[in-house]
C-alpha cells in the first residue's frame, strides 16, 4: 500500500487540502474559502474538508503536513496569519491532530512548502543556497541553506514580506511600515491600481494603461531589493518564484528580472544568481507540505 501524507497549504483567500505521496505525486486535492464570516465557520469547514479527503479510499496515510501563510510557531504549531483574521494564536497542529487522528503533524511555513517543493522536484534542483518566495494576497519566503532545508528558530526563515525597504513607508497589514508586501503583494499593487485583484492590473496593463505598467514596475522594483537583502544575508544561488501573481508572468516576470538584474549589478558577489519561475504550479506548496509530512517534526512527534 502507498504511503501518502495528509498536505494542507493555508492561504488568504483559500485553504488546499489534499494527500500527496512520497514521490510529490497529488492523489486528491480540495479547496475550501478562507474568508469567512466567522472563526466556528472556518474551522467547521477545514474539518469537513480533511474529513473527506481521508476517506477518498483505502489509504496509508502516515503524517501530515501543513503549510500556512505568517507568520507562525513550528515549537507550538501555532499561526498568526497576517490575512486570516480569525486565526490569532490559532493551535492549527493541534486541531488537525485532533480531527484527523494522525500524530504526527508539522507545520512550515507557506512558502517554505513551495521552497522545498521546488528544491526537490522543480526549478531549485541543483542548487545548494535556495530562497523560494510567493507573490500572492501576501508575499512569503521559505530557505534551503548549504543543501538543508531551514525553518529557523520559529519556522519563519526567508519571511521576506516583511522585511522593511522603505524606511517610514506605506502602511503594512502587520502593522510597520515599509514592507516588502505593503509595496509588492497582489492585493497591495491592485489597491495601488484601484482595482480588487491583481489580475485587473495584469489586464490593464496588457492594453498599455501607464497606471497599471507603473503599479507594476514599483511592486516589482520593490521586491527586487528585497531580494537583494537576502541574496546579501544568505548568499543565495537560486531564487525562485511563484503564487499567483506569476499568474501573470508575461507582464510581470520581465519588470522583476530587470529589476533584479539591476540590483544585482550593484553587488559585487562572484558568480550568478539564478531567479527562476516556479515549475510546481498551483500545487506546489500543497505538495511541499506533504513531502514535509513525511518528516519527524517537533511538533507532533
Amino acid at each position: 500500500m502507498k504511503d501518502l501524507a495528509l498536505a494542507i497549504d493555508v492561504g488568504a483567500t483559500k485553504i488546499a487540502v489534499g494527500l500527496v505521496a512520497r514521490d510529490g505525486s497529488l492523489v486528491v486535492r480540495e479547496d475550501i474559502a478562507s474568508q469567512v464570516k466567522s472563526l466556528d465557520q472556518l474551522n467547521h469547514s477545514l474539518a469537513d474538508v480533511i474529513k473527506r479527503v481521508m476517506v477518498q479510499s483505502n489509504l496509508h496515510v502516515v503524517g501530515a503536513g501543513i503549510g500556512s501563510a505568517g507568520p507562525i510557531d513550528r515549537i507550538q504549531g501555532r499561526i498568526n496569519p497576517v490575512n486570516i483574521s480569525h486565526w490569532v494564536d490559532f493551535s492549527l497542529v493541534d486541531f488537525v491532530r485532533e480531527v484527523s487522528g494522525i500524530s504526527q503533524v508539522r507545520l512550515i511555513g507557506d512558502a517554505s512548502a513551495l521552497a522545498y517543493a521546488e528544491f526537490e522536484l522543480g526549478a531549485g534542483i541543483g542548487a545548494k543556497n535556495l530562497l523560494g518566495i510567493v507573490i500572492s494576497t501576501g508575499i512569503g519566503g521559505g530557505v534551503v541553506l548549504n543543501g538543508q532545508f531551514h525553518e529557523g528558530r520559529t519556522g519563519n526563515a526567508g519571511f521576506i514580506g516583511h522585511s522593511v525597504v522603505v524606511a517610514d513607508g506605506k502602511v503594512c497589514a502587520c502593522g510597520q511600515r515599509g514592507c516588502v508586501e505593503a509595496y509588492s503583494s497582489g492585493t497591495n499593487m491592485a489597491r495601488d491600481f484601484g482595482v480588487d485583484n491583481f489580475e485587473a492590473v495584469a489586464l490593464a496593463a496588457r492594453m498599455g494603461d501607464p497606471k497599471a505598467i507603473a503599479v507594476v514596475d514599483e511592486g516589482a522594483k520593490k521586491l527586487a531589493v528585497g531580494l537583494l537583502n537576502s541574496v546579501a544575508l544568505m548568499d543565495i544561488d537560486t531564487i525562485v518564484v511563484g503564487g499567483g501573481v506569476m499568474k501573470a508572468a508575461d507582464i510581470y516576470w520581465p519588470v522583476l528580472q530587470r529589476h533584479f538584474t539591476a540590483q544585482m549589478q550593484l553587488l559585487n558577489f562572484p558568480g550568478k544568481v539564478a531567479l527562476k519561475q516556479a515549475t510546481l504550479g498551483t500545487d506546489s506548496g500543497l505538495v511541499g507540505a506533504g513531502l514535509v509530512g513525511f518528516i519527524s517534526g517537533e511538533k507532533g512527534e
